[in-house]
């Protein structure tokens, strides 16, 4: 076993139960979706990070999980963000061992592609459900979300050392 893989294998799942339930609480917050469209689902990048850093322990049965829970929490029609978290988490585990071997710019295209590919699926059922269509601005946030995708990266590994070197 590599330094790499025990560093990884190592990640207490309290830690990786607590980022769930941190960016979920910033996903709950009732901001009004005319002036705050541009935020990213920092739950979708919450997910993202885990499946691309350890993939041996977040797959899609969680992304399934968790997006039930997302949709409780933002009272969206129950399966919604069940759905697109699931195939967003298929398509991100089946380039895992590519995007983790790139540099952070490399990898906030493939978040880009993964966050994009959620908003068409959350955008399609909308309006499935509602026959409304949620405007072309809903797609800001997943461009913000690949821009903060290096700075997620280096918070979660300082995260991760600070906890190793105890």
């Amino acid at each position: 076993m590599t330094d790499f893989e025990d560093f990884h294998n190592r990640v207490p799942k309290s830690l990786i139960l607590s980022s769930f339930v941190l960016a979920m609480l910033l996903d709950f917050m009732p901001f009004p979706t005319e002036s705050f469209f541009w935020l990213p689902e920092f739950t979708a990048l919450i997910l993202l990070y885990w499946v691309i850093n350890r993939p041996q322990s977040i797959g899609v049965g969680t992304a399934f999980i968790i997006g039930l829970l997302a949709d409780i929490g933002t009272a969206a029609p129950l399966g919604q963000h069940a759905l697109s978290y699931m195939l967003i988490t298929f398509l991100v585990q089946q380039q895992q061992r590519q995007i983790i071997l790139y540099n952070y710019g490399v990898q906030a295209v493939a978040v880009l592609g993964a966050l994009l590919s959620n908003q068409v699926i959350l955008m399609l059922v909308r309006l499935m459900h509602d026959h409304r269509f949620s405007g072309w601005l809903g797609f800001t946030a997943p461009f913000i979300g690949a821009l903060l995708w290096p700075l997620l990266s280096k918070i979660m590994l300082t995260i991760l050392n600070s906890r190793r070197l105890r």
